[in-house]
């Protein structure tokens, strides 16, 4: 059975990579530690957009991850950029009806934790926040007349948690993590049905009349969670590589409803600076 997470050459080349980073970066002790992560990975998407097909579309495309991170005794900020880039098959596809799609997804956002004091024998930190969060997703399908171009635009608040602790592997003391987060209030952004834009044209303001028609909506009518499991291993110069699970879904429900999951293994590199 073919793995739904192919083997990319970049991923390959991230974990060579890998192999000969420096210990160069050894950095002096600092009170607030900052780290630069760069990530790559496989994804599996299954995507159904009814507007466009009634058929679920899947496929894995490639994760890129980057992610600056600034820690203090009681709180945690970080800020990401994620993209994911591939192609996207129905299961019904034939020869005369491929049925692919070009996916691409950018995901920008900004978190900020605080930690839960109290007085507990538990091993477990626990942080609770927010996160603002910039989600693009755009799929281009060629044999779609009225569907070229179907897209997802979504700036959302979410309420976020966060927990960690840290064990022993192989004599090194390693951090395992997982951040939650769930969208409180949304700003959504879909085509029109039948999305025959003329985006050359000065005189047709399409932009405009997608945020006219653009919706404002609470959990009820978007849920949706990301999940994120990540392990940090410490190397040499008080770096980190990290491996990282993550899960999301959601479900826009309106005129021109959406569901989305997606799961990603991610492998980076944690760099103090």
């Amino acid at each position: 059975m073919k793995s739904p997470f192919p083997a990319h050459p970049l991923l390959w080349g991230l974990i060579a990579l890998l192999g000969i980073i420096p210990g160069a970066y050894t950095q002096d002790a600092r009170p607030f530690p900052r780290y630069l992560e760069l990530g790559l990975g496989a994804t599996f998407h299954r995507l159904q957009d009814p507007a466009v097909s009634p058929m679920p579309y899947s496929g894995g495309p490639l994760g890129i991850y980057l992610a600056f991170e600034k820690r203090k005794p009681h709180s945690i900020s970080r800020l990401s950029l994620g993209g994911d880039l591939g192609k996207l098959n129905s299961k019904n596809a034939t020869e005369l009806r491929p049925m692919a799609s070009t996916y691409f997804q950018a995901d920008l956002s900004y978190q900020y934790l605080r930690r839960l004091t109290g007085r507990s024998a538990s091993r477990l930190i626990w942080f609770v926040g927010g996160r603002y969060r910039w989600h693009n997703s755009i799929r281009v399908t060629p044999q779609n007349d009225t569907g070229f171009i179907s897209f997802f635009i979504a700036n959302s608040i979410n309420a976020s948690t966060r927990m960690e602790t840290d064990f022993q592997l192989f004599e090194r003391e390693v951090k395992l993590g997982w951040t939650g987060t769930l969208p409180l209030l949304s700003h959504v952004i879909r085509p029109s049905y039948l999305n025959l834009y003329n985006y050359i044209d000065p005189e047709h303001d399409w932009l405009n009349e997608r945020l006219q028609d653009s919706e404002w909506l609470t959990l009820n009518r978007f849920p949706g969670l990301q999940s994120r499991l990540e392990l940090s291993y410490p190397i040499a110069g008080e770096n980190q590589l990290r491996f990282a699970y993550e899960w999301e879904f959601y479900h826009y429900d309106g005129q021109r409803r959406v569901n989305a999951a997606r799961h990603g293994f991610m492998i980076g590199i944690s760099v103090r600076i």
